[in-house]
């Protein structure tokens, strides 16, 4: 089974160390960042499986991190706070904190709520249910494609087609697997028509494309961002 990985988001630094040594004896990836403004990156470009965010940083309020990521992904957050008050953590829950923690806590504690809420947020059959290639995600559950939040309109089978890309992203997907009967060489030529349509819709340079690859003799490769 693939690990999860988590980002922890917080600018203290023995914090973020002792947090990275528990949860990595636990079987997940661990990343960290310190910063408002390198999380914000971060978050743009790579897909986790959870984020815990500190509530105060000195670049900024964890609070803004948590709007950005409920805005364009479905993944689980936990807000960690030293704002103890209710008002604060009511705060956090109507931004989109799936759950908080007030420091001090257990590390313990804090493993129990992150096996929570990934099992709430594992679709049916377990694999994730949004892809992030550069500024792109695709939701595998509502077959929406978006650009820095903005709605890439698919036909059904350009969704079907990087649909199977998705599905063995990062690796070689021959052609006569993308063909939708036969595998004739007239489906195959439909194959990559229909390649170049979707490279239109994704590629900044159609031509020379960064996502799709053409993997020659074979068939084509999905470049995702994933960790």
């Amino acid at each position: 089974m693939m690990s999860k990985s988590i980002l922890i988001i917080d600018d203290d630094k023995r914090l973020r160390e002792l947090l990275e040594d528990y949860l990595k004896e636990k079987k997940y990836k661990i990343y960290l960042c310190d910063d408002f403004s390198s999380a914000n990156e971060i978050l743009q470009y790579f897909l986790f499986d959870l984020v815990i965010i500190d509530r105060m940083m000195p670049s900024g309020d964890g609070i803004d991190l948590i709007k950005i990521i409920k805005e364009n992904k479905n993944i689980p957050v936990i807000m960690l706070t030293a704002l103890g008050e209710s008002e604060n953590r009511i705060q956090g829950l109507q931004y989109g904190a799936d759950d908080y923690l007030s420091k001090p806590f257990e590390p313990e504690e804090l493993y129990l709520r992150i096996k929570k809420l990934l099992n709430l947020y594992k679709d049916k059959t377990g694999k994730k249910t949004a892809i992030i290639f550069g500024n792109f995600v695709f939701n595998i559950s509502t077959l929406q494609l978006k650009k820095n939040s903005n709605d890439i309109y698919l036909t059904e089978g350009e969704t079907e087609l990087l649909l199977k890309l998705i599905d063995k992203r990062n690796n070689i997907v021959l052609r006569e697997e993308l063909a939708d009967r036969d595998f004739d060489e007239n489906e195959l030529r439909k194959v990559d028509v229909q390649v170049t349509r979707l490279r239109q819709k994704i590629e900044e340079n159609p031509k020379q494309p960064h996502f799709i690859k053409t993997i020659r003799g074979k068939g084509y490769k999905l470049v995702c961002d994933e960790l």
